[in-house]
């Protein structure tokens, strides 16, 4: 994740916004006048709605060289999403537009912001997720007409080169939808299948959640236990005599992220769980563990450590043995292999990027199928994975998070189009997924893409905002 990643931890609902909705304004009287912010803004939005990457590249290279970096992941938007129409616009603070954008080509709703210095100079622009108007509701279609809707629309993404991916849906044991579109490999011009292993980021941390709910409901830990008692040798002693496997699972310890300049300078020595632990352990919390909320990557290798340590196993072994074997995950891995869909950044249209397959850690990054993820929900829904008690556990709300999103113990649980579902999504630069469970409706959606987000949270709401509730 990045300062201009789209997911912030929240799946968006919606689509076509009603003439009132949320109390919206004229956005042409909104973004009227001759500010600098707001004409930057219009001139922005005129070069990222447009077909021609280079002159939105340079148009950032002369207004906004402080975002160049980021051009890539920015023209990946603009194709994720068609480009944006703007809802309403306001000055937020001096200097600073903040405008509500819907994707012109699926359902996200967004948030805009873009900030100029006192000399009128744009400094910066960010994107992040936004909550639909409230009351805003799309009309749900049957089983039937849902599916063919999306199939469609994937198969026209892919023909334009926007998609690249597998999709399974499902109502219990029977399958709705069950297809692959685009390329695995471009080079060799290998197609994605059904079957196809993805990266599936950090939808890897529901496994990590699990296998320490199975200690958990073994007795062997507690989830009021303090990292003291389970790893009494952790470089920060203070910390965890008040960190618990709770704050861990619901990311409220405080714990940070691994990724940055410290984990580029420092990736030779990152091989194993203990290593993470020797580097990122000595580090003060962000926040008094339990706070507040937090997305914390480092905090799901933390549990990998803690659950290496209960059961002696390393967690790959545990993993392979008390989660993927019941669940019958035959093709899930933490490693690479040869036939993978590899990672792409970028856009096609300003060409796509391959990028290194990644390596899986408890915080994610393995690799899956849309086929074992299903299995995956279907284990845990059947309680061979967890018993009854502790898979409501896992998935009832403890922590509200950001939007309509909260948090359980590992898994998301948030409302979509009114209907309530849990799970996980991950996304990295050439990866994006998610694994959707609807217990009301017993409906579970799995989205896999070789692309960034949210090449693959764009199709999952798509269906979940249409499916029957």
């Amino acid at each position: 994740m990045n300062r201009r990643d789209f997911m912030a931890g929240s799946i968006l609902l919606g689509a076509g916004l009603s003439a009132d909705a949320g109390g919206c304004a004229d956005p042409a009287l909104d973004l009227a006048g001759d500010e600098p912010v707001k004409v930057g803004f219009r001139q922005w939005l005129a070069v990222f709605n447009g077909d021609d990457p280079a002159a939105y590249r340079a148009f950032v290279q002369a207004r906004l060289p402080g975002v160049l970096p980021y051009v890539d992941e920015d023209l990946a938007t603009r194709e994720a999403s068609g480009g944006f129409t703007v809802l309403r616009a306001s000055l937020t603070a001096p200097g600073e537009l903040t405008a509500w954008v819907q994707d012109r080509a699926w359902d996200r709703f967004s948030k805009v912001v873009l900030t100029a210095g006192p000399d009128g100079g744009l400094t910066d622009i960010a994107f992040s997720g936004a909550a639909p108007p409230d009351g805003f509701r799309i009309t749900r279609l049957n089983e039937a007409q849902a599916v063919v809707a999306l199939a469609g629309k994937l198969r026209g993404e892919a023909g334009a080169d926007r998609f690249s991916g597998a999709v399974l849906a499902a109502r219990g044991d029977r399958v709705i939808l069950r297809e692959a579109y685009g390329l695995a490999d471009r080079a060799q011009h290998r197609k994605a299948q059904a079957g196809t292993r993805f990266c599936i980021g950090s939808m890897g941390k529901m496994f990590t959640a699990v296998a320490i709910l199975q200690q958990v409901q073994a007795r062997r830990i507690q989830l009021d236990t303090p990292i003291a008692a389970l790893l009494p040798d952790y470089p920060n002693a203070a910390l965890a005599r008040h960190l618990t496997v709770e704050h861990l699972l619901t990311h409220t310890g405080g714990t940070g992220d691994i990724f940055g300049p410290f984990h580029d300078a420092h990736q030779a020595e990152l091989k194993t769980v203990s290593d993470y632990v020797r580097l990122y352990g000595p580090r003060e919390p962000l926040f008094e563990p339990g706070a507040k909320f937090a997305y914390s990557n480092y905090g799901f290798v933390l549990l990998g450590a803690i659950l290496e340590r209960a059961t002696g196993q390393p967690y790959e072994t545990y993993f392979a043995e008390h989660v993927f074997r019941p669940a019958g995950m035959t093709a899930t891995s933490q490693r690479p292999r040869d036939g993978d869909a590899l990672p792409y950044a970028g856009s096609a249209l300003a060409g796509l990027k391959p990028l290194a397959p990644y390596e899986g850690l408890p915080a994610g990054g393995g690799y899956s199928t849309v086929d074992d993820l299903q299995a995956f929900a279907t284990a845990l829904r059947g309680h061979r994975l967890l018993d009854a008690a502790h898979t409501t556990l896992a998935v009832t709300p403890r922590v509200q998070a950001s939007g309509t999103s909260r948090w359980g113990l590992g898994f998301r649980i948030q409302n979509r189009n009114g209907v309530t579902f849990y799970g996980h999504g991950g996304g990295a630069p050439g990866v994006n997924g998610e694994l959707a469970i609807y217990p009301g409706s017993s409906y579970v959606t799995t989205i896999l893409s070789n692309r960034g987000h949210p090449t693959a949270v764009n199709p999952a709401e798509y269906l979940g905002n249409r499916l029957p509730g």
